[in-house]
């Protein structure tokens, strides 16, 4: 069976012919300019899009040198504070052997005092003992080996000392690197904020040409569907001018020729197929409120409660058509039911699952959603029948 359609029988004269030419030639017109402007949009987009990509990349590329620098300023002061410690314990080594130094200087004194004094003074004069004599040789040992140790512990301070210079030299250098390090980091860190600053400008502009995109996306879709809409009432026109040209009695019956295409029906009344709904478009013939034709209706129109509304089948059948038929019909399905009656539900925003050809279902099957609204179509031995004599609202 074939997709649901939207037919335009007109009850008008030949003067809106040109009518709807000069309708058709504005809205393509229009299309022409909206689609100039659609590609100037989409391109600024893009470039738009472009540089917050580059800017990002920009972005990330200084976070990482920025952490790099925070690594280095963490090594190198870790290595100023082990030399810190270095030279504590140097200090404390230093401080040691000039105390060991001037002990055995006040050692030797000392000694030199109480060991030595007497026989010094014997030299002195002239009047050594064998004693004295003793007491002097092993004076000059002890002098020669005392002077010994201290000059070994003097070149031991010498060597600290020259280590405790490399130690400052060292940390000289270190102090200079983490300066260097620190400045380089503000640097990266201004240039990082500069680029934070320009992706949040370009994500604005980004905003509000969108918002502009997406209105004169509508503006064509909507011109679209007009035109497609002219389109329609052309050819319907130009059909049914030829049909009358072909046979003027149609035109004068054409009343009786409705009535014999409305399907009548006089069985029980079933469900609604959406719970809950208002009746907002009816059933016949009614004029169109944009183009002031008169057009006849083959469904009727129900407003849904809420969004996602669940639709049903109105009777025990079998799908035989269940797919996006494109548009603004959405998703069609066609259920086929006894005594030759069709239900066709249009405008579904989805399909409940397990909907497909061939799939039997019983009275009150969900058969899928809608948004806002469902066109629900009836027709018995392929003719069409007002669906508010089968349903009940």
């Amino acid at each position: 069976m074939r997709t649901i359609t939207l037919l335009f029988l007109l009850l008008i004269s030949p003067i809106f012919s040109s009518s709807i030419d000069r309708k058709i030639a504005s809205k393509k017109t229009q299309i022409s300019s909206k689609n100039i402007e659609y590609n100037k949009m989409d391109k600024k987009l893009s470039k738009i899009a472009k540089k917050i990509i580059e800017a990002k990349a920009e972005r990330s590329r200084l976070n990482k040198r920025l952490n790099s620098l925070e690594e280095n300023i963490k090594k190198n002061q870790s290595k100023f504070d082990k030399l810190s410690s270095k030279k504590k314990a140097l200090a404390i080594e230093l401080s040691k052997l000039s105390r060991d130094i001037e002990e055995k200087r006040d050692q030797f004194i000392s000694l030199v005092a109480e060991k030595f004094s007497m026989s010094l003074v014997l030299e002195e004069l002239d009047k050594p003992t064998s004693e004295s004599i003793i007491m002097q040789e092993a004076y000059g040992v002890y002098a020669k080996d005392n002077e010994r140790e201290i000059a070994k512990l003097k070149d031991d301070i010498e060597a600290l000392k020259s280590k405790e210079g490399d130690y400052i030299d060292e940390q000289s250098e270190i102090k200079k690197s983490i300066r260097s390090y620190i400045e380089e980091r503000a640097e990266y860190e201004d240039k990082k904020a500069k680029k934070t600053k320009l992706i949040k400008e370009l994500a604005r502009d980004k905003a509000i040409y969108k918002k502009r995109f997406d209105r004169i996306r509508a503006t064509k879709r909507s011109l679209q569907k007009k035109l497609a809409k002219l389109e329609i009432i052309k050819q319907e026109e130009q059909e049914y001018r030829e049909e009358r040209s072909r046979d003027r009695s149609r035109s004068r019956s054409k009343r009786k020729k409705r009535a014999k295409t409305v399907a009548s029906y006089k069985g029980g009344k079933t469900i609604s197929p959406l719970s809950g709904s208002r009746l907002i478009k009816k059933f016949g013939t009614y004029i169109d409120p944009i183009y002031k034709f008169k057009i006849f209706n083959k469904s009727i129109t129900l407003k849904a409660p809420y969004k996602g509304a669940k639709v049903k089948s109105v009777l025990d059948g079998k799908v035989v058509f269940a797919e996006n038929s494109g548009g603004m019909l959405g998703k069609v399905v066609i259920i086929s039911h006894a005594n030759k009656i069709h239900t066709i539900y249009a405008k579904l925003s989805r399909l409940a699952p397990g909907i497909y050809v061939g799939k039997r279902l019983s009275k009150g099957t969900i058969i899928g959603k809608v948004n806002k609204s469902l066109m629900f179509e009836v027709t018995r031995n392929n003719k069409h029948m007002n669906p508010l004599k089968l349903i009940r609202l």
